[in-house]
Order: C-alpha cells, then structure tokens, then sequence
C-alpha cells in the first residue's frame, strides 16, 4: 500500500542533503557519487551496492519517525497506540553507469519455517519521486498470495535471497516525494535497479507493538540511540563514522515513546 504525501516534502529535502554529507557527495555532481567503494565483508565501507547507507540517529531521521501523521497512519494499522518505531538505515540507490551494477535483488527477512508466526509489517518512505526505472522497492504480489502452495515445492531452509527466476511478475513501484510504502514481512521484496540518471533515496521506517517486557531489546535500542550507532545485535552494522557526524537528536515526548525511553 502506498501511503501519499504522508511526511512533508521540506522533511524529505532535508534529510536527502544529509544523506549526501554524510556520503561525502554533491547531490548536483554525478562523479562524486561514486566515490565510495560498494560494501562487502573485506571492504567495510558506509554504503552497499543497493545503496543502503549507514545512517541511523540523524536528527532528519528521527524529525520523520516522531512525526504525528506517520505515527497516526500506524495506529490506525495496528490497531493500538503502543508502538515502537524502527531503527533503520537510509538508501541512496545509484544509476548503473561506469561498472557500478546494481542488478537488484529480491528476499525476505523473515524466517520462512515460522512464516505463519509473523504479522509485521515493513516501510520504506520515499525522499525523493521514484518512477518505475529509478531503483525503488519491488515486490511480488503474486508469489505473496500463492506462497504456500509455492513453499511445498522448495528446499527447507531454503535462503532467504532469491537468486532463480520466477515465474511470477515482479512489480517496480512508483512513489513520489513524502509517499510511505508499506508490505506485509511475507511477501518477497528488495531494491530494483536503477535504469536512470538520479540516485533515488529512501529511508526504511515503520512500527510495531512495543515489547518494553523485552529488557535486552530494549536495552539494543537505548544504547543504538545514545551511542549514534546500528543496532548491531539486530543485524544493523552501522559505521563509528555516525558518532561524530552531528549531535544527538532530539526527541518529542512521542518521540521518546516510539524509541523506548519513556513507557507509554
């Protein structure tokens, strides 16, 4: 579901020009944008090659998770008032050009054995217009509402990435601007490539009920606040870079809710 016009456009503006500080880059000037090497387990730098930037606590950031109209739109989806919100990165998906090939990747970040144990729900809000070329988020409807019948005939365990070709259609999706786009954790996701010559940026944010009972998760999350890094215990590496990139951010009394620091 695509959420429209959801967080303002100057909030969007804003934190893309910090994305590209953060990065080192100019926004108008395409050389730079290749500056920094793709991210892999021998070269640990701030960015991968889908574009997933090492940025977690900028106030920019948190100016669009404390914001009471994306906090609204998740109550009214979850059904209750007690949420937390996401700790997650930013994306600046670069063009394909000059042998940096992104050719997309489709997963999911669920484990499929416990599958019918999951109800979340993941987000992506979209900085800047995205059309169906720009390097987005796509996903596979069809697969999602047939993905019990298509599970009987995998491997178990089978990987989370999808590497083979589907015989299902896989569907880039437009967004503009402010636009929250929001899946359900079942269906198969990723970032597409970009066939054309804008970065597109994103931040990943969505909530789910709070688990304040959850101490060590809890305690993941106050931490990754104060200290300006990744929640690294959830798979969020993050970059000592962060530390020193802007002061802490502040947070509104529902800010501080949505992190944890404050019990609803």
């Amino acid at each position: 579901m695509v959420v429209p016009e959801l967080i303002p456009k100057q909030q969007c503006e804003d934190l893309i020009e910090v994305i590209c500080e953060f990065l080192g880059v100019k926004r108008e000037q395409p050389e730079s944008w290749y500056s920094i090497s793709p991210r892999s387990q021998e070269n640990l730098t701030i960015k991968s090659l889908q574009g997933m930037t090492e940025l977690y606590h900028h106030q920019a950031m948190w100016n669009n998770r404390q914001y009471p109209r994306l906090y609204d739109a998740f109550v009214d989806l979850w059904g209750i008032e007690e949420l937390w919100v996401t700790i997650d990165r930013v994306n600046m998906n670069l063009p394909n050009r000059d042998g940096w090939q992104n050719d997309g990747f489709l997963h999911w970040d669920i484990d499929l054995a416990n599958k019918n144990n999951v109800r979340n729900i993941q987000g992506v809000l979209s900085l800047n217009d995205n059309d169906e070329n720009m390097g987005g988020l796509q996903i596979v409807p069809d697969l999602f509402k047939q993905l019990d019948s298509w599970l009987k005939y995998q491997p178990k365990n089978r990987p989370r990435i999808i590497k083979e070709k589907l015989d299902f259609d896989v569907i880039n999706l437009e967004s503009k601007a402010g636009d929250l786009v929001i899946w359900d954790s079942r269906m198969a996701h990723g970032t597409s490539p970009n066939r054309s010559n804008k970065p597109r940026y994103a931040q990943y944010i969505s909530m789910c009920p709070a688990e304040p009972e959850e101490e060590e998760l809890l305690k993941i999350r106050l931490e990754s606040f104060e200290k300006q890094l990744g929640p690294r215990k959830c798979g969020m590496p993050g970059s000592v870079l962060e530390e020193n990139f802007g002061p802490k951010a502040k947070l509104t009394e529902l800010g501080q809710r949505l992190l944890g620091s404050v019990s609803w």
